[in-house]
């Protein structure tokens, strides 16, 4: 007799034993100090995964402020930022 479906995706193995689905993860990052580039890249990367079966399941978009010349900040300091999105994509990995 084999064992039923815990109700989530997943398979029944050769001895007949309910299997979990499994999952392979990624992630994609990019930095610029452009927010649309990192936008851009990132739409590109994302587009390029999905189209091998990855979803994205988490995604932070982070901006951070970058200083040159630390020792001066307070009188001359340049003040940077940099953009910076990273996703955690994930896809079925195959019964087995």
């Amino acid at each position: 007799m084999s064992e039923p479906s815990s109700g989530t995706a997943g398979s029944l193995a050769a001895d007949g034993k309910w299997q979990p689905q499994r999952w392979e993860t990624t992630f994609i990052y990019e930095t610029h100090e452009s927010l649309q580039t990192v936008i851009d890249e990132v739409s590109r990367l994302t587009n390029a995964y999905g189209a091998q079966g990855w979803e994205i399941v988490n995604s932070a978009v982070q901006r951070t402020q970058i200083v040159h010349h630390f020792k001066e900040y307070d009188q001359v300091g340049d003040r940077l930022f940099e953009w910076a999105v990273v996703c955690t994509l994930k896809r079925p990995l195959p019964p087995g």
